[in-house]
């Protein structure tokens, strides 16, 4: 398994509007990491429980490239929306982040051990199971950890399972 399938499988999930406008609010409120969110419940449906010593690993070595290139770009294409003018450029913005949070998912899968455990019997076809992982993962980041925004990240699990 590849850090592609991780992509692919991202994507899918944030085209579902519901999905999107729940991730968008979480990472306008608490801050969070969209893609990270994505890729814990990504790995519960490969049955990997995330504990924080992962996450806090993984942080460890994507927390430059967010700080220094992601949320930049993200700030820089945010306030040129309201400008007419700068439209075309705002969209090569727009590329240059998608690029950006495409690398991180390949630091993200590089840099987290259990990735490397998964294998096509891994998979268990087990929703009820899958869902709690998802909220377990969740729960090992940062913006869930604290107890914090917890009917946000059941809503954003039950999204995701229904896209599935």
């Amino acid at each position: 398994m590849t850090v592609d399938s991780f992509w692919d499988w991202s994507l899918g999930k944030y085209r579902c509007e519901a999905t999107q406008q729940c991730l968008l609010a979480l990472q306008e409120e608490a801050d969070l990491v969209i893609l990270e969110a994505l890729f814990a419940c990504w790995l519960a449906t490969q049955r990997v429980h995330w504990q924080s010593g992962d996450v806090a690993a993984m942080r460890e070595a994507t927390g430059v490239w967010i700080e220094e290139v992601i949320l930049p770009l993200r700030s820089t294409r945010e306030r040129w929306k309201p400008d007419a003018e700068k439209q075309s450029q705002r969209q090569q913005i727009l590329r240059l982040e998608v690029d950006a949070e495409r690398y991180l998912a390949e630091l993200m899968w590089a840099n987290t051990d259990t990735v490397g455990d998964i294998g096509p019997d891994t998979v268990q076809r087990n929703e009820l199971a899958t869902v709690e992982l998802m909220n377990a993962n969740l729960s090992a980041l940062p913006v869930f950890n604290k107890g914090e925004f917890v009917s946000e990240r059941q809503q954003l699990v039950a999204l995701l399972i229904q896209s599935t």
